[in-house]
């Protein structure tokens, strides 16, 4: 009997003792501060190999950044620099003959897609973070069209004929060493590697079309 006395007294005490306890710490919930939400655009340039041109490809990327570490978003890239290779196939000449030809062609692509990156030790000066984009794009060749000697427009010169288009499929893994110059201001130097696959392109592969890149990101934004 006094032993039963004994637990339902010390059943109340402990009760008490811990929410006591509890109430020192902060209540935590899904939408607390600590889960503090924020956001960022950035201008990038990336420079790498295209078809085993080095090429310089700009764009952008953002997001919406949870508890300073993880971002969802969105990037996007084009090809700017003139990406030309010569390609020889067997064509038929005027007399149905077949001899090989080499073309001069022009390659053009751009992508873009869904990025998630997490940020290690975003409150450090310096620290990394590990970007992924998972999305889709398209490619193109022309050829360059022969120009008659004679012809004196200047705007038509270096003009080329659409030969072919594909879509693909990307995925770009990275890593970026980022610098907190500012509350608001981000450098941001990154390495990623380009997969792509899906292209059903004659004159380029899906490996012309994957390689490494180098990058620099000016990051403005709610950190």
């Amino acid at each position: 009997m006094i032993r039963l006395i004994m637990i339902t007294l010390l059943i109340p005490a402990f009760s008490l003792f811990a929410h006591a306890q509890e109430g020192e710490e902060e209540f935590k919930t899904i939408f607390s501060s600590d889960y503090s939400s924020g956001g960022y655009g950035a201008p990038e340039l990336k420079l790498g190999n295209v078809n085993n041109n080095m090429s310089l490809l700009m764009g952008g990327r953002g997001g919406w950044i949870i508890g300073h570490r993880f971002v969802v978003g969105g990037a996007g890239y084009g090809l700017t620099t003139n990406n030309n290779f010569y390609y020889s196939e067997p064509l038929l000449d005027a007399n149905g003959n077949m001899v090989d030809s080499t073309r001069n062609l022009r390659l053009d692509m751009g992508y873009g897609g869904l990025l998630l990156e997490f940020i290690a030790m975003p409150k450090k000066a310096v620290h990394l973070s590990f970007p992924i984009i998972i999305g889709a794009g398209g490619t193109s060749v022309g050829a360059e069209i022969a120009q008659d000697p004679n012809q004196i427009d200047l705007t038509e010169f270096n003009t080329y004929d659409f030969v072919e288009s594909s879509a693909f499929f990307v995925v770009e893994p990275g890593v970026s060493l980022e610098l907190n110059m500012t509350r608001f201001f981000r450098l941001d130097f990154g390495a990623t590697y380009r997969f792509i696959s899906g292209t059903d392109l004659v004159h380029v592969r899906n490996n012309d079309l994957s390689d490494l890149t180098f990058s620099l990101a000016l990051k403005f934004g709610s950190f």
